[in-house]
């Protein structure tokens, strides 16, 4: 039987030993939540990650029902048309019946990090969701989260609501993926949406803001854009959206939408600015979605496609392609 002597002495002995303990796990719990974050941007500063702005081919999301009705097998097909050319994918929403699934797939197929969207910031369902895929896939891709995507310039959400989103979003994963907005690069004059997040992910679209531009100059323009958000921001600035459409209008064909992929390319996918940096790896986007042009009454919007709706490859993939060949990735 232990006398009070040898149970004071055993009691001493165990509290320094479970206060050591406890330190240990918290430095390692500190760690690992650094190594979460710093996946992100290790992905980024990789010679082969390439990233490509996805909404699935067969899905027109204005119909609740289509979601429920788009099978795995499209998704599937999707992933695997686009990964000679891309490692990273770029979301815009999760919803219940179709992100769970394609996180799971594009795990399955050796996509190694995903930009996870957020359409809707009141959202706690989507929210939710997020984090449920954050918490499920953190160890095994890199992972970062746009938290709405030009829902201020359209009205969709205000800032506060950007606010309440990244509160919520902290609270439960705290520091371990990095979060960012997206707004067109008139957006980025309000100082609140330079400042929100970790790094800035604008969307610059030369075939709106400036088209009068040939290719390899409206090219060289969108990067000059992007680069001026970073030295001005003192941050990495991932450029989300950029490009040229295949058609909708005279100007634009395959020839002009590869050659501006071409001189992007060409002339490197990173740039330092200032204390700032600006990333160009992401193609925007995988395929042409008519459902767009008839959304939004702009017929360049079902063009954007680096592939068309039957997964057909266009000039501007084989661009995409053999940068990626260039960096030695490989299948």
């Amino acid at each position: 039987m232990m006398n009070s002597g040898s149970y004071l002495f055993a009691r001493r002995t165990r509290l320094p030993l479970l206060q050591a303990c406890l330190f240990s796990l918290l430095v390692a719990l500190t760690r690992q939540v650094a190594a979460d974050t710093a996946r992100f941007d290790d992905y980024l500063s990789r010679d082969d990650s390439r990233m490509v702005a996805y909404n699935p081919s067969a899905l027109d999301p204005r119909a609740e029902l289509n979601h429920e009705q788009l099978s795995s097998t499209d998704l599937q097909a999707d992933l695997n048309s686009l990964r000679p050319a891309f490692n990273g994918l770029v979301l815009y929403a999760w919803h219940p019946m179709v992100t769970p699934r394609l996180l799971w797939l594009a795990d399955q197929l050796g996509y190694e990090a995903v930009l996870l969207g957020i359409w809707q910031p009141r959202s706690a369902a989507e929210l939710d969701g997020v984090i449920a895929l954050v918490r499920r896939y953190q160890d095994r891709m890199a992972l970062g989260i746009v938290v709405g995507n030009e829902g201020i310039n359209f009205g969709r959400y205000e800032y506060t609501d950007l606010q309440f989103a990244a509160d919520y979003l902290r609270a439960a994963l705290g520091d371990s993926v990095p979060l960012t907005t997206s707004e067109p690069l008139v957006g980025y004059r309000d100082q609140r949406v330079r400042d929100f997040g970790d790094f800035l992910a604008p969307n610059i679209h030369p075939a709106i803001d400036r088209e009068d531009l040939p290719p390899a100059a409206a090219a060289q323009w969108a990067k000059d854009q992007a680069l001026s958000l970073a030295r001005d921001s003192g941050k990495t600035v991932l450029l989300k959206e950029t490009g040229l459409p295949r058609g909708g209008k005279a100007i634009y064909n395959p020839e002009a939408q590869a050659a501006f992929w071409q001189a992007y390319t060409d002339s490197g996918l990173s740039e330092t600015a200032g204390d700032g940096l600006a990333v160009f790896k992401v193609a925007f986007e995988a395929f042409d979605l008519p459902w767009k042009a008839a959304a939004s009454g702009l017929p360049i919007e079902a063009w954007w496609g680096l592939l068309d709706p039957q997964r057909q490859t266009t000039p501007a993939f084989a661009v995409w392609q053999q940068s990626a060949a260039k960096a030695g990735k490989t299948d």
